[in-house]
């Protein structure tokens, strides 16, 4: 039996509604999202975290990771070769930790290696010393100590106004966040002449790349970003994360990470 299918019409211009080049290949569960990519020759990453929210680095020692069998690099601070922050409005993040951790989970070295396996045991190899500091979590506690990096005042209206019913209280709120199907993930490919291009999960791929300039000390053509596909943003996906890393290792390599 044969079937024929006509091809449907191409719906052009405002107000029609053309249909998405990806629908089919993500309904039928086909599309390469980031974390499918892949390359020959590749090496994967992994990155030693702070355990702490708070603390400070009293000693590092990456030589055994160095030495493992399979391990092409271990990076950390020290090593940046541009400017050593980074932001999204203010470069005010250290690409990995300078000496003071400030956040659970923060970036203290990253390895790249012949396979994940080895990333990973290289990871636990690495000597860790730190010093647990008390985090500063309250806000008017903070404000008494000085300690508010930023402030800003929002007025609108007439503050004096009141209704016939005024209520007021203070309200206490738990933390939210977005949560993707689709992890964060990525693939750096060096053009063999001191540039990479990057496929990364990003909402915000023009200043994505201004930090990754700034902070491997690259001409802005010698960094190119890709929009790939990724699963679910709801705008978590504007923060850099491993971009500058995987950039910065497949440089260092000479190989895709």
């Amino acid at each position: 039996m044969t079937i024929t299918r006509s091809r449907p019409e191409v719906a052009r211009g405002i107000g029609t509604s053309p249909r998405r080049s990806d629908g089919v290949p993500k309904v039928e569960g086909s599309f390469s999202y980031v974390s499918d990519l892949n390359h020959e020759d590749m090496l994967w990453a992994a990155t030693l975290r702070s355990p702490h929210p708070s603390a400070l680095i009293k000693s590092l020692d990456v030589s055994r990771a160095t030495a493992l069998a399979g391990v092409a690099a271990v990076l950390t601070q020290a090593e940046v070769p541009g400017r050593p922050t980074f932001g999204l409005e203010h470069p005010d993040q250290p690409v990995m930790c300078d000496g003071t951790a400030r956040y659970w989970g923060e970036p203290i070295a990253i390895v790249a290696a012949a396979d994940l396996a080895t990333a990973r045991r290289a990871i636990e190899t690495i000597e860790l010393e730190m010093e647990e500091l008390e985090p500063l979590s309250d806000p008017e506690q903070a404000d008494l100590e000085g300690s508010v990096y930023r402030r800003m005042r929002i007025r609108t209206g007439d503050p004096d106004r009141r209704g016939p019913v005024v209520v007021e209280g203070y309200y206490e709120v738990g933390m939210q966040d977005q949560a993707p199907l689709g992890p964060e993930a990525g693939l750096a490919i060096p053009d063999g002449m001191g540039g990479v291009d990057l496929y990364a999960t990003s909402q915000f791929l023009h200043v994505d790349h201004e930090q990754i300039v700034a902070c491997l000390g690259l001409q802005p053509d010698q960094v190119r970003c890709h929009p790939p596909g990724m699963g679910g943003a709801f705008g978590a996906r504007e923060d850099v994360n491993l971009h500058i890393h995987l950039c910065w290792l497949a440089l260092q390599t000479g190989r895709p990470v």
